[in-house]
């Protein structure tokens, strides 16, 4: 049986990466890990609880067999390789064409044979020489690669690895030989809280929801009891919920398979499984009783066995032969801040100043996304997200992250989307945690598409931005906006302001999600060529800024696919510290001041705020006129 020559040795988690310069350490890959066993020219990929996957990755045991290998067993992982150099075990999931299946790549870290000798006793060190001559420089198209190294400073590599976005870092002995099973001499630092559950249970959904409400999840003690360790409800697109709740019905059992039972309703109300799947979640921390907090649904495990999946704790981490890392350890650290909880994330650095000309802290910000937590998620609620980030506030520099090139935060997921060159991955917040996490990264703009992920080629809104030249007042800006809210009445479509954080105003359009990106964005940009033609002298649709100075840009170009406008009580990274707000149309007076809006008045605003402005919006039901 092939997986006989296959035994993985596997990572202990810590606390902290080690330091000492007898370490290595690896880029810790987000996919499944595979042994690779080549007899006679004969590639035999094998999972870590000893499947035969080689029908499941085709390519890749081609790409070994096209090596020349005769005789060998390799160690690796094979994850699907994004554009910005990450992996993603949730792209993984969706390797269901051609095209998708072309980022697969096989990461190779170890080899354990080679032509008829073993070389598990062997130090790590010399393993690696020996495969790096094996697998040679590969191309930039090869999908069989080799996993390269760094030597010491494991604090600095782990913090360069969450800073980078990825999973986190494997560190290794470099003078270890290869030993099967979990011991000291491999061990694993996570960016974020991640572990394997197996699936017990699930939950019909409520209201809206499709397929699943939520899944009941747990793992292994130490007396084979499958202990109960929560439920994880969100995480899920429509489609995969549905696909899901599918299979888990085929694995329906009158009996809970949890000890105890889980206790109240939720024990007595929801269906039980075959604990057959595991499932990958994201979660911010270990209650005190055993549960997970804020978890999110990664994906399904199918290379690993149920029966394994335990409580992943973070132990001590081995302590280094060095003397330089000990002399190290006796250092005074830096003093700073102590990280401050927030929704259940812990907010670093909460003293620092984001935003100078008022004052105001990265951990007031964190506060004030947790209390508008209920005003603002179901503007984001299943939306791809493109982010300003300031990581040392307004005054150390702020960029646009439109992927998702940061370590999953909790509350937060990613979503692969193809775009004209490359798959990108856009990050979705559905939670108050997820919002508070953004305001950790130093995020200060959330922008949104105008589709949801569960249906993403059919917007469900049109944008007009009305962006007003240098010289134009806001009282044009009003005048603009309710043009433009004539033009839509005319279509027979209701319409919403909001201001956007600047000096102008975003006239939006709720749409049941029917018509395509091409038909909303002609729609949008007949409205502002109407509006240009009627006044040329005050309005454009040029995006130049040289001769606009007395105009107002009506931006159609918002309703573009993956274009983004901010999103609804979203902060804005000026110097004001305003937020984009949504108002009533009665509101938009030339007397109201947009840069009124600051994160002090808003905060103040919605706390005595009975009703939203926007309550009709979320009623609104209405589709593209058939003439668009």
């Amino acid at each position: 049986m092939p997986s006989a020559t296959y035994r993985p040795q596997l990572a202990r988690l810590v606390k902290r990466a080690p330091d000492g310069d007898d370490w290595l350490h690896e880029v810790k890959f987000d996919g499944y890990r595979i042994g690779c066993v080549v007899r006679d020219r004969r590639v035999t990929l094998i999972s870590r609880n000893g499947k035969d996957w080689t029908e499941v990755f085709p390519e890749i045991a081609r790409e070994v067999l096209a090596l020349g290998i005769r005789d060998a067993v390799l160690d690796g992982e094979i994850a699907v390789l994004l554009p910005d150099g990450r992996t993603s075990f949730q792209a993984l999931q969706n390797i269901s064409t051609p095209a998708s299946r072309r980022a697969l790549a096989y990461f190779v870290f170890d080899i354990t044979r080679l032509a008829g000798e073993n070389l598990e006793r062997r130090p790590l060190e010399e393993r690696k020489a020996a495969l790096a001559r094996l697998l040679g420089r590969p191309g930039a198209a090869a999908r069989v690669r080799y996993s390269e190294h760094v030597v010491g400073r494991g604090a600095a590599m782990f913090e360069e690895a969450c800073r980078l976005g990825l999973e986190g870092i494997i560190s290794k002995r470099r003078d270890a030989p290869y030993t099967a099973g979990r011991g000291d001499t491999w061990v694993k630092t996570k960016c974020a809280q991640r572990q394997e559950f197996v699936i017990g249970g699930f939950t019909d959904p409520e209201g809206s929801r499709q397929g699943l409400g939520a899944l009941l999840v747990g793992h292994y003690d130490a007396d084979g009891s499958l202990v109960f360790a929560g439920k994880v409800g969100t995480g899920f697109t429509t489609s995969g919920a549905q696909e899901l709740r599918a299979e888990l019905n085929a694995l329906e059992a009158a009996n809970c398979p949890f000890t105890p039972r889980p206790a109240g309703a939720l024990g007595k109300r929801a269906h039980w499984v075959r604990p057959s799947f595991v499932a990958e979640v994201t979660f911010t921390e270990w209650t005190g009783d055993g549960k997970v907090r804020h978890p999110s649904f990664q994906g399904l495990r199918r290379d690993k066995d149920p029966r394994r999946v335990i409580r992943d704790e973070a132990g001590e981490t081995p302590a280094s032969s060095d003397p330089a890392h000990r002399r190290a350890e006796l250092r005074p650290r830096s003093r700073r801040s102590p990280a401050v909880e927030v929704a259940g994330v812990s907010v670093s650095h909460p003293d620092r100043v984001v935003y100078p000309a008022l004052g105001l802290t990265k951990l007031q910000v964190a506060q004030f996304y947790e209390r508008l937590g209920r005003w603002i998620l179901p503007h984001l609620a299943d939306r791809p997200l493109t982010l300003v980030r300031c990581p040392s506030g307004l005054d150390g520099g702020c960029f646009y992250m439109k992927h998702a090139k940061v370590a999953v935060p909790p509350g937060t997921r990613r979503v692969s989307i193809q775009e004209k060159t490359k798959v990108g991955e856009y990050l979705i917040v559905d939670t108050v945690p997820g919002l508070v996490a953004l305001a950790q990264m130093g995020i200060l703009e959330i922008h949104t598409w105008n589709s949801r992920a569960d249906n993403l080629e059919h917007p469900d809104r049109i944008v007009l931005d009305l962006d007003p030249g240098s010289q134009v007042g806001w009282p044009a800006v009003v005048e603009a906006g309710r043009f433009a809210r004539r033009i839509l009445d005319r279509a027979g479509l209701a319409s919403f302001p909001k201001t956007t954080g600047g000096r102008g105003l975003h006239v939006v359009v709720p749409l049941q999600p029917a018509a395509d990106w091409e038909v909303c964005l002609a729609f949008a940009r007949m409205v502002a060529v109407e509006m240009e033609r009627a006044r040329p002298d005050r309005y454009t649709t040029k995006f130049r800024k040289a001769g606009r100075e007395h105009k107002i840009l009506v931006d159609y170009l918002r309703n573009n696919r993956t274009n983004t406008s901010i999103a609804a009580y979203s902060t804005r990274a000026r110097p004001g510290a305003t937020v984009s707000v949504p108002l009533r149309w009665r509101d938009v007076q030339p007397t109201l001041d947009p840069a009124s809006f600051t994160i002090p008045a808003v905060d103040a605003r919605m706390a005595r705020l009975r009703s939203d402005p926007w309550a009709d919006y979320w009623r609104t039901r209405q589709r593209m006129p058939s003439r668009a």
